[in-house]
């Protein structure tokens, strides 16, 4: 079949790659709307973006590897994530949105890491601290908190213990906040800073471009079948891994409810989104086979390549 072969096929990854980086090269020769980047191909902004973008898909392989996120040996989630940061023009130049996409993928290690471990306070200490980092550029970041809360508790891994440790791994970022406002006399920095998570205004979708919406789309229907067939086929994984599905299912509900609802913060918040969906949708591409399977597969893979090209 064509989705078993390119799913266990070791050079998928290889080749999407390479496509991406053709994609991403292309995009910013062509000129840009209004509002897009023009600082040019090979930039030093374009090839940060470029990395960081990399550097998510190796922690995602890594992911996948360590902690045996499928039942075949396969790349599909670190192939599918490198398909919805080529159709994502607005990860092609760096912006704070990286640093969403990178502490979304690294927040995982140290999350599984604690699965039925409550009094492993380090790794849960680690696993705050990137949702902290990200939300020292984009405050709101913090909504997700309860949720990750939650996703603690349905690890097995939330006592008192683990949750203080998780607020200390939360505050660590802001202390080098807090030192540059007090040494500055800059105290309002901070203030704005937290103010900014206030900041909630009614659903405008009309600030939305085409591209966006698109994007949104496509992650979003990834993720909602793959959801749909692992929850249909979830007796197959291992306790340990349907556990760790249902963290990433939870998590990355709230991601696409809280794109939603603040259309406005579109480009920090899809990095959440494009996370979720890859781990989602790359578990359906990998490993549920079938001649719907693999018509719903084509038709996915030729709808990225038409975004990829559009601007």
């Amino acid at each position: 079949m064509f989705q078993k072969n390119i799913a266990s096929n070791r050079f998928t990854l290889v080749v999407v790659s390479i496509f991406a980086a053709i994609v991403w090269v292309v995009y910013d020769m062509t000129p840009h709307q209004a509002g897009e980047s023009e600082e040019g191909v090979f930039s030093l902004s374009f090839v940060l973006g470029f990395a960081l973008c990399a550097l998510a898909v190796y922690l995602m392989a890594e992911l996948n590897t360590r902690y045996v996120l499928l039942r075949i040996s396969s790349r599909m989630l670190s192939t599918c994530l490198v398909m919805l940061c080529a159709a994502a023009s607005m990860l092609h130049h760096l912006s704070p949105a990286h640093l969403m996409l990178v502490c979304a993928v690294a927040s995982y290690f140290p999350m599984f890491a604690t699965y039925q471990r409550p009094y492993s306070t380090t790794r849960i200490f680690l696993e705050y601290l990137f949702i902290g980092l990200a939300s020292y550029l984009f405050p709101q970041v913090l909504y997700l908190v309860p949720v990750y809360w939650v996703v603690q508790g349905m690890l097995r891994a939330l006592t008192f213990r683990s949750w203080v440790a998780s607020l200390l791994g939360i505050i660590t970022p802001y202390w080098f906040l807090v030192s540059y406002a007090y040494i500055t006399d800059k105290l309002h920095l901070f203030t704005k800073h937290f103010g900014e998570i206030m900041s909630i205004g009614l659903p405008d979708y009309t600030l939305l471009s085409h591209k966006q919406i698109m994007v949104g789309a496509l992650s979003l229907v990834l993720f909602i079948l793959g959801g749909i067939d692992f929850s249909r086929k979830n007796h197959l994984d291992k306790t340990r891994v349907r556990s760790y599905y249902y963290a990433v299912l939870l998590l990355g509900a709230s991601s696409f409810v809280w794109l939603f609802l603040q259309p406005l913060y579109f480009n920090l918040i899809i990095p959440f989104c494009l996370v979720h969906a890859a781990m989602i949708g790359g578990h359906f591409v990998g490993i549920s086979y079938g001649k719907v399977q693999n018509i719903i597969t084509i038709i996915l893979s030729l709808c990225a390549v038409v975004i990829c090209f559009i601007h």
